[in-house]
C-alpha cells in the first residue's frame, strides 16, 4: 500500500534522506509542494547547478537516469535528481533499476514523479515494496480537519478546533481556497489564535455568514432573526450537523463572558480576555446577561445531545435541528 500525504507531512524536518522516492496522485498541489520541500532540504548547502538534475522519462533512458543518480555531489552533501513523466518507464527498463535499487548512491536522492499511482506497474511495485512510494490523493471531507491542522503548521498558524471546523464548512475540500484563507488569516491574526470570529471576518462568504446570524439569533433569543437565518441556510442546502460548531463556539464565548461579569471584571477587561471589541463585544455581553450560568450550561449540554442525535438520525436532519433551535430560544 503506498504511503499517504499524512505520512509525508508527519516526517520530521531532520529525517534521514531516502535514496529513492516515488511521488504521484491526483492532488498535484501536494506533489508540487513535496518537490519544493525536497529542493529546499537537499539543495541548500551547495551549488544548485551542479547538484540538481531534472529529466523526463519520455526522453531519458534508464541508463541516463541511473548515470545521473550515480554522480557525486559537488561541494554539498546531496544531489537531487527528479524524473518526471515516470509512468513512461517500461517494465524491461526496471531490471537495470532493480540492480541500482539494491545498492543506491547514498549521496543522491532520486525521485520518480508519476501522473498516476498504479501499483500494477513494475517500477511502482518495486518502490512500494521498499516503502518509498507516496500517493497524494485529493482529501475527502472527513480528512480535511487533519489536513487543515497539518497545513496550518506550515503557515505557522494556531487554528482553534472551532475555527478548523468552520473552515471545512466554508471551503469544503478545496486546497486552493484553503491556501488563500491561510494567507488572509496570517495577515489578520498577528500571532493570535485563529478563532471562528476571524474566519467569519476574513474568509466567510454569504451562505456562511447566515450560520453566524443564526448563532447570534439564538444567543440573543431573537425568534424572527433565527427563523430568517434557518430559511437562508436551508435554501443554501447547508448540513445541520456542520452548523453545531458555530453554535457551540458562541455558547462557550457567552458562558465565559457571564462568568467574567459575575467575577466583577470590567467590560473592557472582558473584551480583552475574549478578544472582542465594539459591536461584537456588545452582542456577547447582551447575551451573557440573558441567562444565568446554569442555564448557559444546560444549553451547551443540549447542543452536545443534538450533535449525538444528528449523527444517527435517519429522517430529515432539519426536523430535529429546527426543534432543538426553537427550544433554545
Amino acid at each position: 500500500m503506498p504511503k499517504s500525504y499524512h505520512d509525508w507531512a508527519k516526517q520530521p524536518a531532520d529525517s534521514k534522506a531516502l535514496p529513492i522516492l516515488g511521488l504521484g496522485g491526483d492532488e498535484r498541489v501536494f506533489v508540487e509542494e513535496a518537490l519544493e520541500g525536497l529542493k529546499t532540504k537537499f539543495l541548500a548547502s551547495g551549488p544548485v547547478d551542479f547538484n540538481f538534475e531534472h529529466l523526463s522519462a519520455k526522453s531519458a533512458s534508464m541508463d541516463q537516469i541511473l548515470a545521473s543518480a550515480k554522480a557525486l555531489p559537488m561541494m554539498a552533501e546531496y544531489r537531487l535528481v527528479i524524473i518526471t513523466e515516470a509512468d513512461a518507464i517500461k517494465s524491461d527498463a526496471c531490471e537495470l533499476f532493480e540492480t541500482y535499487e539494491k545498492d543506491p548512491n547514498p549521496s543522491t536522492v532520486l525521485v520518480f514523479v508519476f501522473d498516476f499511482i498504479d501499483t500494477r506497474s513494475k517500477l511502482q511495485k518495486i518502490l512500494e515494496s521498499s516503502k518509498s512510494l507516496y500517493r497524494f490523493d485529493h482529501p475527502k471531507e472527513r480528512e480535511m480537519l487533519g489536513v487543515i491542522r497539518m497545513r496550518a503548521k506550515l503557515h505557522k498558524l494556531n487554528v482553534s478546533d472551532d475555527a478548523a471546523n468552520l473552515l471545512v464548512m466554508e471551503i469544503g475540500t478545496s486546497l486552493m481556497m484553503l491556501e488563500r484563507a491561510f494567507e488572509k488569516l496570517a495577515l489578520a491574526c498577528e500571532g493570535q489564535v485563529v478563532t471562528p470570529a476571524l474566519v467569519e471576518e476574513q474568509v466567510a462568504q454569504t451562505a456562511f455568514r447566515d450560520v453566524f446570524t443564526l448563532a447570534r439569533a439564538v444567543i440573543l433569543k431573537d425568534r424572527a432573526l433565527a427563523a430568517k437565518a434557518l430559511a437562508e441556510l436551508k435554501a443554501a442546502q447547508e448540513v445541520p450537523l456542520r452548523l453545531i460548531g458555530v453554535l457551540a463556539w458562541q455558547f462557550r464565548v457567552v458562558l465565559k463572558a457571564r462568568l467574567y461579569l459575575q467575577e466583577k471584571h470590567s467590560v473592557s477587561d472582558v473584551g480583552s480576555r475574549l478578544h472582542l471589541f465594539g459591536d461584537r463585544l456588545d452582542t456577547i455581553l447582551r447575551a451573557a446577561r440573558l441567562l444565568d450560568v446554569s442555564s448557559q450550561l444546560r444549553r451547551l449540554n443540549s447542543l452536545t445531545e443534538l450533535d449525538r442525535k444528528l449523527k444517527s438520525w435517519r429522517a430529515s436532519p432539519w426536523l430535529l435541528f429546527d426543534e432543538a433551535v426553537l427550544e433554545m430560544l
